[in-house]
């Protein structure tokens, strides 16, 4: 008996210890503003905006980077550094913009990517164009 809980004990240890340094340090969640799905700007360029939340789960401040891939000419037009402090998080306004004809009107797909010094966070939505 003493055996089996000694076993048991030790693999909930081993999880946890194994959750503990898996963990990512940072989350990141994508809400597109529901009052502009998109819009025509100066330059004759499409804008999609969207709200970036950006949670450090670490205990000190860190510095994230922005980037944006998955249409042709597609670039993001705000600051693509912010920086949040320890165990906070931040709502981060994020503008994307793409050439009039780059792609078909409808919805496409694309990534923003959040990368940090200890890890990097991909996630995807998308991108209307207006008919």
């Amino acid at each position: 008996r003493v055996l089996v809980y000694s076993a048991i004990l030790a693999a909930v240890t081993i999880a946890l210890l194994a959750s503990l340094v898996l963990r990512t340090p940072f989350k990141v969640d994508i809400v597109r503003d529901r009052a502009t799905l998109a819009r025509l700007v100066e330059g004759g360029k499409i804008e999609n905006v969207y709200r970036v939340q950006i949670m450090n789960a670490t205990e000190k401040p860190q510095e994230y980077t922005l980037a944006v891939e998955g249409l042709p000419g597609i670039e993001l037009v705000t600051e693509p550094r912010v920086t949040i402090e320890g165990a906070q998080s931040l709502w981060v306004p994020v503008r994307l913009q793409i050439p009039y004809d780059a792609a078909k009107p409808g919805s496409h797909e694309v990534h923003i990517r959040v990368r940090a010094a200890d890890g990097e966070v991909n996630e995807k939505t998308a991108f209307m164009v207006p008919r």
